[in-house]
């Protein structure tokens, strides 16, 4: 087993790129982000082969999350706001990875902070929309013409990492085309003056490590262990959680945030729950074609979630009220903004 480090502060982009090089088709093999992950896969992933292999792994994971505790335990504690969503979600100018870049925006000028799972998709966007606020709005929307030209990771990325944890043979083609489209990404990192940028926190983890970490992210809790990293994306997220499109990840984490809302003890310890996206995306199931094939997307998760807290909470007319199916920023604005006082006493 290699030598994982002890880190003993959070990680940043250039921290995980280390070794990458914007010009080699293979630079993202070549990161160190993805040498960590290889090995975590020769290691035996999720379960780790040997005694020695989990503890370090746990050593490391604790001193990340210590890190995590200095970072947030500042004298005017943060108002974080999570961000959640599918990591399939294309780059573009419209429709929901677009929306979700300007609402963060919008939220960072407010004074929040974005948490997001550190990758692609709707993760992406989020960190993108913090990273450009302090640019104007012409800025952010040349950044997202820009990024739009390479949309989505290529296919195939489970793929690229041998049991080894070398790069699979015959992967070349991928490899590059995932260097291009986070190339694509620094490109426009860079085209913001490092003092206009807005901070974000990601929480990523080696266990979806064939994926690149977002670099639009000013600092990166990254784990091993996923189940930590989504307790932690839930539990840091306490003035509100948005939720644009995904599938199975994201509707993981809508239920641990439905878990831990049913279970507050007041409904002023209930933390807001935002279903965001302009094509009314968790209202209505998705559409299929007679071949079985997706032509409006969608998973209604509306009657569910609100069922849920008016069968087990007696105060349900008051926690309903911090649950919002809306794009409205005004409206979002005034649920989090309520909340943001009691989140930061519980941080």
């Amino acid at each position: 087993m290699l030598q994982h480090d002890e880190p003993d502060r959070l990680y940043s982009i250039e921290d995980l790129l280390q070794g990458y090089d914007e010009k080699d088709p293979m630079a993202f093999a070549k990161s160190w982000d993805f040498r960590t992950y290889g090995t975590y896969v020769a290691d035996g992933g999720a379960t780790p082969k040997t005694l020695d292999i989990r503890l370090a792994q746990a050593g490391h994971d604790a001193r990340i999350a210590e890190a995590l505790k200095v970072f947030l335990d500042r004298p005017s504690a943060p108002k974080l706001v999570g961000i959640m969503g599918g990591h399939g979600l294309p780059r573009s100018t419209t429709g929901a990875y677009a929306a979700v870049a300007r609402l963060a925006k919008h939220l960072t000028q407010e004074g929040y902070l974005i948490v997001t799972g550190g990758g692609p998709g709707a993760m992406e966007a989020g960190h993108l929309g913090a990273t450009f606020s302090g640019a104007t709005d012409n800025a952010l929307e040349h950044a997202l013409v820009a990024l739009a030209t390479i949309p989505r990771l290529p296919d195939k990325m489970d793929t690229i990492v041998a049991p080894d944890g070398a790069p699979a043979a015959g992967s070349e083609h991928v490899f590059d085309d995932a260097r291009l489209w986070l190339n694509q990404a620094l490109q426009v990192l860079h085209s913001v003056p490092e003092l206009a940028r807005g901070e974000s926190l990601a929480i990523p983890t080696w266990y979806y490590g064939s994926e690149p970490s977002t670099p639009f992210a000013s600092a990166y809790a990254k784990y091993f262990q996923n189940s930590i990293r989504e307790e932690a994306l839930i539990t840091k997220s306490r003035a509100g959680i948005v939720y644009a499109q995904g599938a199975g990840g994201t509707l993981r984490e809508i239920f641990e945030d439905v878990e831990q809302n049913f279970y507050a003890k007041t409904a002023a310890a209930f933390t807001p729950m935002i279903f965001f996206d302009p094509d009314g995306f968790w209202q209505h199931d998705a559409k299929f074609d007679k071949d079985g094939k997706v032509i409006s997307p969608g998973l209604n998760v509306y009657d569910l979630v609100e069922k849920v807290f008016q069968f087990g909470r007696k105060d349900s007319a008051e926690v309903l009220k911090k649950i919002r199916f809306t794009v409205d920023l005004a409206e979002i604005d005034e649920v989090v903004g309520a909340h943001a006082p009691a989140a930061r006493l519980s941080l």
